[in-house]
């Protein structure tokens, strides 16, 4: 991993790290940040037609160990939900498997 894949900046006066290698940002808050403020701050980081998730774990994998949210950056070929239903990614070929896998059980039925 190159030196300058990672770096630190202050937006909303909160503390951000991103490690671009992976993907991968975070933000070490108060306890007050917003979602817009987290939108903005992914927005401000990889442009706002990037599409990033952030990740809820099973209670055994939590590590709570300070005021810190983390957003991992999905590829262009990546899943994410589309929430208004435009997403062209659908076109897929996972989600072109599925339907017809989909159609073939519902045939045989």
């Amino acid at each position: 991993m190159q030196e300058d894949d990672t770096f630190r900046l202050t937006c909303f006066g909160f503390e951000v790290h991103v490690d671009d290698a992976i993907g991968h940002l975070w933000v070490i808050h108060d306890g007050t940040i917003t979602w817009d403020q987290l939108q903005d701050i992914k927005n401000n980081i990889w442009g706002a037609d990037a599409r990033a998730i952030e990740v809820y774990p099973a209670e055994s994998d939590v590590v709570n160990s300070l005021h810190c949210r983390h957003l991992w950056r999905l590829g262009p070929a990546d899943f994410a939900p589309d929430l208004l239903g435009n997403d062209p990614a659908q076109d897929s070929l996972a989600a072109r498997y599925m339907g017809a896998w989909a159609e073939a059980r519902e045939a045989g039925q």
